[in-house]
Order: structure tokens, then C-alpha cells, then sequence
């Protein structure tokens, strides 16, 4: 570990926070440079195309000074340059980098890849293990399980990494091992699920199409016949969904997920209102959208909405859902469960159970 790898390892620098603090784009990168110790030292902070921080400190001869990187390091300069360069770093952090859940940036794009195609937030269940984190069905069936495992874990794996553990069809798993960042499945079935070190090794469209299997094969027979409940955005930059409904009860939207006839579609009206405002019930699915795309959402087909329950009172707002895991709905994702009972309570919905 560094210096900066303790400080920034779960965080991404923001584009727009970087260039504001004073950071110059110079081709894939931000670099920023500041005076030090009296001016005798400067430091030179970089951060790359995936939002990591980089950082050197340089003496008055342009050359790389390192003895501060020395936690006893001998003498007081060594000490000071130490302090005043953790200090910027501190600074940096607080005003331009923003906390990401995973410490690699692969572990980050993926797990943004799961949020946005099934709606599915990692799932820290193990009490053991707070680093390791699950991806499952609406009925709860694993289809993907990310760890952080220690340096030797693998054998050519000399550091500290994150694995992501998929479930591949056996006719294909010898193929898989023979690429570079693929191993026998740490901690599961070996036969059947393979573990992928997110080091960049393996391409990222590779692992979302191995994603995308493990969720088919686990998807058990019961999710077609249990409906599934989501909770979807809406902007009220772009519509008002309080008219259409004052208007019908039925109205036609944007169908990113796989949803059924018969799902329970909860909608999140935006900010300035931020709340789950309406329970509908999908009565009608792939619908070939017509129309042009020239807006700031583009359709390609739709699902018919009927709406049968308003939520008044602001009970739902974005603090009291973010108690049970859900913030940041950018797209479809499932109703955790114990949202769900806390709403049925909230107003006394009993009908609306899922048996």
C-alpha cells in the first residue's frame, strides 16, 4: 500500500471537481502541480482516465524525492514534506473525488454494468465477510458474488484484488481458464462457476456476457411465475406524471427491464420531489415504440402502466428509502423486500401482497 492507495482506494476523482480545484486535462489524465515546504518541493498529482490518483513529489533539481515516504524516515525535512504533502492529498480527496463501493476500477464498472441492466445493488450478507458481496434474483439465487481476497490467494496474484465469481456452462469452463484472468472459482463450485481477478486482464464485454449467462441459468422457474416487483424513475424535466394520471389510469412507458405481465411497477417521481409516488401494475409489455428519438430518452419499446395506488404524504422520500438500501435510482431495479413491507404498513396495503 502507498500513501495515496490508503487514502484514495475507494474513491474516483470527478471530472468536473478536478477541473474546478485547478487540475489541467493533458491528453487521458488531470495533473496538478503546487509548491511545497516554503516552495523548495513541488508535488505533481495525476489522476487517470478511470479516476485513480497518482502522485510524486519532486525537489528544487527536478529530481523525485522519496525519503517521505518513509513512515519513520530520519530528520524533520523528510517529516514536514510527509505532512504537507498528506495534507494536499486530504484536500484533493475531499473537493474532487467522490466514494465508489469496490477499490478497482473494473470491480466499479461492472458492478454500474449489473445496476443498470437488472437493477441490482450489491448485497453485503455475509457477517464474516463485510467485503464480500452477492448479486441475486428477485427469489434471492446467487447469480454473481464479488470478494476482496488477500495477496496469494492466486498463485501469480501478488497483491490484494477483487474476484468476481460467475456461473458458466461446463462445456465451456476449460476454454476460460486458459485466458488470462480466469481461475478455478474461488470459494464455489468448481464444476460450474469460475473466478474472474477484475486487474483489466479480461475484457470488460467478455465479463458482462458471462454475467449475462449466469443470471439465465440461475434464473429459476418460479421467477416466471412469481411477478416481480420494480421500482422505475421519472423525471418531471421531461414529463408530468401527476397530469397523465389525473387524465388515465393507463398510460404507456419506457420498458428497459425484463418485465412481465402482472408486475408491480412502483414509480420514483424526481427531484424536486424525490419519492416514490405511484404503484402501478404492468397490464401490457413489449410494445414496439413509433415514434421519433430525437429526445433526451430514447425508446424502443413500451410497457402499458395501470396505476393503482397513489402515495400521498411524501412518507416515501429519498431519506427514508435510502434506509433500506435504495439511493441513486438511475434506472429500473427490484423492490427490496423490506421496503416493501415497510410501505404495506406505511398504508396499510395488504392487498398489494406478492404471495
Amino acid at each position: 500500500m502507498s500513501l495515496e492507495s490508503d487514502l484514495f482506494e475507494r474513491l474516483r476523482g470527478d471530472q468536473a471537481h478536478l477541473l474546478a480545484f485547478g487540475f489541467e486535462k493533458n491528453g487521458d489524465e488531470f495533473v496538478y502541480e503546487r509548491k511545497i515546504c516554503g516552495g523548495s518541493m513541488r508535488a505533481v498529482i495525476r489522476v487517470d482516465e478511470n479516476g485513480v490518483l497518482h502522485g510524486s513529489v519532486y525537489d528544487e533539481f527536478d529530481e523525485e524525492y522519496i525519503a517521505y515516504r518513509i513512515e519513520k524516515a530520519r530528520g524533520s525535512f523528510a517529516a514536514n514534506v510527509r505532512k504537507e504533502y498528506l495534507e494536499l492529498l486530504e484536500e484533493i480527496a475531499v473537493k474532487c473525488f467522490r466514494p465508489v463501493p469496490f477499490i478497482l476500477s473494473q470491480t466499479n464498472r461492472i458492478a454500474d454494468y449489473i445496476a443498470e441492466k437488472y437493477g441490482d445493488q450489491p448485497e453485503h450478507i455475509f457477517e464474516k465477510f463485510p467485503d464480500y458481496c452477492v448479486f441475486r434474483h428477485h427469489e434471492g439465487k446467487w447469480y454473481a458474488l464479488l470478494a476482496e481476497v488477500k495477496e496469494g490467494t492466486f498463485a501469480d496474484i501478488s497483491e490484494k484484488t477483487e474476484v468476481l465469481n460467475v456461473k458458466v456452462k461446463e462445456e465451456t469452463l476449460n476454454d476460460l481458464l486458459v485466458m488470462k484472468g480466469f481461475y478455478p472459482a474461488f470459494h464455489m463450485n468448481r464444476k460450474s462457476w469460475v473466478s474472474i481477478v477484475m486487474n483489466d486482464e479480461a475484457d470488460d464485454s467478455l465479463i458482462e456476457s458471462l454475467i449475462d449467462e449466469s443470471y439465465r441459468m440461475t434464473d429459476s422457474v418460479s421467477q416466471n411465475l412469481i411477478r416481480s416487483e420494480w421500482i422505475i424513475p421519472a423525471n418531471p424535466k421531461y414529463f408530468d406524471l401527476d397530469h397523465a394520471f389525473a387524465v388515465s389510469d393507463l398510460l404507456y412507458w419506457k420498458q428497459s427491464s425484463k418485465v412481465k405481465v402482472g408486475d408491480l411497477i412502483y414509480i420514483y417521481y424526481g427531484m424536486p420531489f424525490g419519492e416514490i409516488r405511484y404503484l402501478c401494475e404492468a397490464v401490457e409489455i413489449d410494445v414496439p415504440y413509433k415514434g421519433l428519438n430525437d429526445g433526451p430518452v430514447h425508446f424502443e419499446k413500451l410497457m402499458r402502466l395501470k396505476k393503482l395506488h397513489f402515495f400521498d404524504g411524501n412518507l416515501l422520500n429519498r431519506k427514508k428509502i435510502a434506509e433500506f438500501g435504495v439511493t441513486n435510482i438511475r434506472g429500473p431495479r427490484y423492490m427490496p423486500s423490506e421496503l416493501k413491507k415497510e410501505i404495506i404498513r406505511l398504508y396499510n396495503l395488504e392487498e398489494i401482497e406478492n404471495e
